[in-house]
C-alpha cells in the first residue's frame, strides 16, 4: 500500500511539473507573438496562481543585442515602486511611528509657510492616495523649475520640499510622483535612516537582486530601455543623459528581475488571502486610487493593479485575491502599440490559466 502512495505521489508530481512546463511553453510562445507584432525587445512574465508561479521570458537586453532576456534580468518597474514606498509607510505604521493621519508639517514643522495654506493639512494618507494636491511632476519639464544644490538624496529631497510646497495647488485625485518622495521623506525621517537604505535593507532582507535607476547602469547585461529618439527607435546606453533625480527613488526609480518581483506579488496574495488589515488598506482602503495600488470592481470581482513607465521600460501587473491569481508583464519598451500589445498579452496569459484550470475542473 505504502509503494501504491509514493507512486501515486510521484505521478501526480510529473502531472503537476507537466502543466507547469506547459504553460511556461505557452507564456514564451504569446510573448514570441508579441515580440514580433510589436517589436519590443525583451519581454518576461509571470502568472502567481495559488502556491505556484508561471515564468515565460523572450527576446533581448537590447535591440542589436544578443544577449537573452533570462528570469534574473532585470527591468526597471517605474511607477511599481509606489507600492514598496507604501508598504514601507506601513512598516512605519505597525511600529507605531506613524499613522495615516499623521501631518506631513508634525514631522516637518520647519517647512511649513503660509505661502500656500492648501497644503497645511496634508496628511500621510494624502500623499499615499494621490490626494494632497501637491503638483504631479510626472514630465521632466516641471523638474526645469526646481533648483537643487545639494549632494545626499535625503537633503535633495528637503530642498525639493521647500519649492514645491510654494507651487499652486491642483486637484485631489490628481496622480502625483511628488507626493511620494514627501511620503518617503516622512518614512525616513521618523525611521532615523535614509530612504534608500530602508528600501535596501527590505530587498536584501528577502535576497532579492535590484537596482535603483535603469538596470544597465547596474550591469549592461540587464534590459535597457528604449524609446523614440530622432525618429528612430533606439535603446538607451547606461550613460545615456536620461534618468530620474535620484531623489525621486520611491516614486518610482526601482528595478527587479521577474523571479524576485514576482515573490513580492506572492506576498500580496498570500496577505490578501488572508485578510491582512494592513495590505487590505493598501489595496482596497480607497475606492480608485488607494495607498501604492489601483482598484476596481469587474463584474463583482475586486481587481487591484498598477502599472510603471518613465517611457523606456513598461510594468504593467494585476492581481485577483479572490481567485489568487496574479499577473504581471515586464518589458524594455513603451511606445503606445507596445504597451498595448503587453495589455492583450496579459488577458492571453490569463486565458490560457483559465483553460488549464477549467481541465482540473477547477475554477479560476
Amino acid at each position: 500500500m505504502k509503494k501504491i502512495i509514493i507512486l501515486l505521489s510521484i505521478m501526480m508530481s510529473q502531472i503537476i511539473v507537466a502543466q507547469n512546463m506547459k504553460l511556461d511553453s505557452e507564456i514564451n510562445k504569446l510573448i514570441n507573438q508579441k515580440i514580433t507584432e510589436s517589436k519590443i525587445p525583451g519581454i518576461a512574465a509571470s502568472i502567481i496562481f495559488k502556491d505556484t508561479i508561471y515564468y515565460g521570458f523572450s527576446g533581448s537586453i537590447a535591440i542589436n543585442n544578443n544577449e537573452k532576456i533570462n528570469s534574473k534580468t532585470l527591468f526597471h518597474i517605474g511607477s511599481n515602486t509606489k507600492a514598496f514606498t507604501s508598504f514601507l509607510a506601513f512598516q512605519e505604521i505597525k511600529k507605531g511611528n506613524l499613522t495615516l493621519d499623521t501631518n506631513f508639517f508634525d514631522v516637518f514643522p520647519e517647512l511649513k509657510n503660509d505661502d500656500n495654506k492648501t497644503y497645511q493639512n496634508i496628511t500621510l494618507s494624502d500623499l499615499l492616495s494621490h490626494n494632497a494636491q501637491v503638483q504631479a511632476f510626472t514630465s521632466g519639464f516641471q523638474i526645469n523649475f526646481i533648483k537643487i544644490t545639494k549632494e545626499k538624496p535625503t537633503e535633495k529631497r528637503i530642498e525639493f520640499a521647500e519649492q514645491l510646497l510654494k507651487f499652486p495647488n491642483t486637484n485631489k485625485g490628481t496622480y502625483s510622483n511628488a507626493g511620494y518622495v514627501l511620503a518617503s521623506m516622512m518614512i525616513e525621517k521618523v525611521a532615523n535612516k535614509p530612504f534608500e537604505e530602508i528600501l535596501s535593507d527590505y530587498l536584501t532582507l528577502n535576497n532579492w537582486d535590484y537596482s535603483y535607476g535603469f538596470p544597465n547602469k547596474k550591469n549592461i547585461n540587464n534590459a535597457w530601455g528604449h524609446w523614440i529618439e530622432n525618429n528612430q527607435f533606439i535603446s538607451l546606453s547606461p550613460t545615456h543623459e536620461y534618468s530620474l533625480p535620484d531623489y525621486f527613488l520611491a516614486a518610482g526609480d526601482l528595478s527587479m528581475n521577474i523571479e524576485d518581483y514576482s515573490k513580492w506579488l506572492y506576498k500580496h496574495l498570500k496577505e490578501l488571502n488572508n485578510e491582512n488589515e494592513a495590505y487590505l488598506k493598501m489595496h482596497f482602503g480607497i475606492s480608485g486610487l488607494s495607498y501604492g495600488w489601483g482598484n476596481a470592481n469587474q463584474n463583482g470581482q475586486k481587481l487591484s493593479f498598477h502599472d510603471g513607465s518613465t517611457g523606456t521600460f513598461f510594468n504593467h501587473t494585476i492581481l485577483l485575491p479572490e481567485n489568487q491569481i496574479g499577473i504581471t508583464v515586464m518589458a524594455n519598451a513603451a511606445q503606445e502599440n507596445q504597451i498595448s500589445a503587453i495589455y492583450q498579452l496579459r488577458q492571453e496569459i490569463f486565458e490560457h490559466l483559465k483553460q488549464i484550470v477549467n481541465g482540473n475542473n477547477r475554477k479560476p
